[in-house]
């Protein structure tokens, strides 16, 4: 039974939403506020968590922060704002998805499902062994220039198919269908910000270009 973890302070969406996704067979642990819901996550292990960002105490921002400290697993968040703007950001720090308030629950549904496929591979994590210039990853954990790196489970998905193919380019249309595992809408915001991340956490080690923007195509290792 995969877990949920749902970080809101209105009970009667903590109680719509748990009611709902136990009659598909998930668990679901609630938390009122942030600091609670750092802690929850902490111990209840949940495989996606489900984030407000209007929270009290601890704002959703700050705990989004501290979650990706301590977890790769998946992050829906859930608000009531609307700004493209914010969703990039959301996305910058380490949010898998967004969905804005009031939602359906079956879109819900939907989501969770998709990321909880993304977040599990074909292939078993005590096999993976990728190598490229200064990068490694072994058994999921990366290595940039020999420096423990963490990465969210979309930006590791995205930065472990390149190195699988180091000749092929990827258009933002196969990414999107490799990754997410479902057909592609177009959204250059989704695609170009979880690269952005790859390349910002790889430039805090060294200075070579590792994905090079093949323009009006898409991406490749360099």
């Amino acid at each position: 039974m995969k877990k949920i973890a749902v970080i809101e302070d209105d009970m009667d969406i903590c109680n719509m939403i748990g009611k709902f996704l136990k009659n598909y067979n998930y668990e679901v642990c609630y938390a009122s506020d942030g600091n609670k819901g750092v802690e929850l996550c902490q111990s209840f292990l949940p495989d996606l968590i489900i984030l407000d960002l209007m929270l009290p105490i601890l704002s959703g921002v700050k705990v989004l922060k501290e979650l990706r400290t301590f977890t790769d697993n998946p992050v829906i968040v859930v608000s009531a704002k609307t700004m493209v703007q914010s969703k990039i950001e959301l996305l910058h720090l380490g949010a898998d998805d967004y969905m804005t308030k009031p939602f359906n629950l079956f879109e819900l549904l939907a989501r969770i499902e998709a990321n909880l496929k993304r977040n599990v591979t074909e292939i078993p994590k005590t096999d993976i062994r990728l190598s490229y210039k200064d990068i490694q990853i072994e058994n999921y954990n990366v290595y940039i220039v020999g420096n423990p790196v963490r990465f969210t489970s979309i930006e590791l998905d995205i930065l472990i198919l390149l190195l699988q193919y180091p000749q092929k380019i990827f258009s933002k249309q196969n990414l999107y269908e490799s990754i997410w595992q479902e057909g592609y809408a177009y959204d250059n915001d989704t695609i170009n910000t979880h690269i952005s991340n790859i390349r910002k956490k790889i430039k805090k080690y060294t200075d070579t270009e590792y994905i090079e923007t093949i323009w009006g195509i898409g991406y490749k290792l360099k």
